[in-house]
């Protein structure tokens, strides 16, 4: 993440049958490639990589073939909502295209960012020396801390 003492945001994105596919070939390829990842590091990883010029701009791309399509802009319906740890500052990067994109009159949330640069990503032997600088960079946590039960000092 950032810092050791940073206290993660918990970021949820909604995704489709196709966002789903791509995540997950993503993370399989670079696994293929020695890159130690979970989808959650692959979200993680493209997010910090991803700088903000690049995430409007795929963002901006995605839209425009929403429009062209006409209707709905997915047809089917959501098939996985990834929950990943983000540093704030991440969250407010994405929050700061969002934001940028409702100026240009393209409704977005973080979700819809987030498939979007998903969906331009490169192909996984393309920017898996960037992913594996950026587990260099942003060790990966255990997935969980149990922690150790109070003990009772309590006479009976």
């Amino acid at each position: 993440m950032s810092s050791p003492s940073e206290v993660p945001v918990k970021v949820s994105f909604s995704f489709y049958p196709q966002d789903m596919a791509v995540l997950t070939k993503q993370t399989v390829e670079l696994r293929k490639l020695g890159a130690m990842v979970r989808r959650g590091t692959v979200l993680r990883a493209l997010i910090e990589i991803t700088n903000e010029t690049e995430m409007f701009a795929a963002t901006v791309l995605l839209h425009r073939d929403y429009v062209a399509k006409g209707g709905a802009r997915e047809t089917d319906n959501v098939a996985g909502i990834p929950t990943v740890d983000l540093p704030k500052r991440l969250v407010t990067k994405l929050d700061r295209v969002v934001t940028e994109l409702a100026g240009r009159d393209i409704m977005a949330n973080r979700a819809y960012v987030v498939r979007a640069i998903l969906r331009a990503a490169p192909k996984p032997a393309v920017w898996v020396g960037a992913v594996n600088k950026y587990l260099e960079d942003f060790p990966r946590r255990p997935r969980t801390v149990v922690a150790k039960p109070k003990k009772n000092h309590a006479k009976p």
